[in-house]
């Protein structure tokens, strides 16, 4: 499955979620930012579910956790 969507400047790394690789949806993504004030952050573009910590390696592991059992597809765009 590959997107050919631009990331968001600010997005360093994608996690697909279950939903994705259900539904070959390459939009179905948990997304993971370096924060300017504060370390970094995750957030599900699909449940909306997210976190932030000083700690990136914690982020990744949060992030692609979630990204492994998430089922949520994201909201259609207009």
């Amino acid at each position: 499955m590959t997107s050919t969507t631009a990331w968001p400047a600010s997005v360093i790394a994608r996690y697909l979620t279950k939903a994705a690789e259900i539904l070959s949806d390459p939009d179905a993504t948990v997304d993971v930012r370096k924060n300017r004030d504060f370390g970094h952050s995750y957030d599900c573009r699909g449940c909306g579910v997210g976190g932030s910590s000083g700690d990136v390696t914690s982020i990744h592991a949060s992030a692609q956790t979630h990204a492994e059992s998430c089922r949520a597809i994201p909201r259609p765009t207009a």
